[in-house]
């Protein structure tokens, strides 16, 4: 039934939060100018994940917290792959992720992401992981104006991994970006006539997760990192 298991990045396998905030100091106080403690949103970690946990993708998160215009933002883009691989900061796997992904080995995996795809290939080349994962899209592969919600990248993975074209495929990702993105695959899916269907997992075993104020709601949620394995298990009975 399950053809794949497509995962989320920062936030569902990796925590990446002081990485990315480290990561994006620097990229706005080069295009800006300005001190990254004197802005709000870059003060502290805290704030950092609360506009990151706020914000649709990425270039809104630009735009709406750093007052970025469009080039601005693209030239963030464009910084932004040279800068994660120029920082050291440590960004550990959550605890047991390995060992789900090597559970799972079966399916083939991939990864829909808004991080740098250079970054992740490098990132899980040297955790020797990277066999396991197929597919791995990040912002560059992805137009600017369809990142996600925007169902094209998670659809172009699915593209990848399923090329018969039909089964349920499983996206696991920590924020309602993901799951709306998962909802608008399926409607596109609907549309088309179809046979896959996404199923998403919501990954909730972050310490600041919460989705009270989430209009969407995904279809499964994984409190702990291996109840990710239990319910790909019942999905697939």
């Amino acid at each position: 039934m399950i053809k794949a298991v497509i995962w989320d990045y920062d936030g569902t396998l990796v925590d990446t939060h002081i990485k990315n905030l480290n990561v994006t100091r620097k990229i706005i106080k080069q295009i800006t100018g300005k001190e990254p403690e004197n802005i709000p949103a870059l003060a502290d970690l805290n704030n950092y994940r609360v506009v990151t946990k706020k914000a649709e993708n990425w270039r809104t998160l630009y735009k709406n917290e750093f007052n970025l215009n469009e080039n601005e933002i693209d030239e963030a883009g464009k910084l932004w792959s040279e800068f994660q691989l120029k920082d050291e900061t440590e960004a550990p796997f959550y605890n047991g992720i390995i060992d789900v992904v090597k559970t799972l080995k079966n399916y083939p995996h991939g990864i829909v992401s808004q991080n740098s795809r250079e970054n992740i290939i490098q990132f899980l080349q040297k955790n020797k992981i990277l066999k396991y994962f197929i597919s791995i899209l990040g912002y560059e592969e992805v137009k600017s104006n369809k990142q996600k919600p925007e169902p094209d990248g998670l659809m172009q993975c699915i593209s990848e991994l399923v090329p018969l074209g039909n089964g349920t495929v499983i996206y696991i990702g920590d924020h309602e970006t993901d799951i709306r993105c998962a909802i608008n695959a399926n409607k596109v899916y609907k549309k088309n006539g179809s046979n896959l269907k996404v199923i998403s997992i919501g990954a909730f075993y972050d310490a600041d997760t919460n989705i009270s104020n989430w209009k969407v709601q995904p279809d499964f949620a994984a409190e702990k990192v291996e109840d990710i394995i239990e319910i790909v298990r019942m999905i697939n009975e």
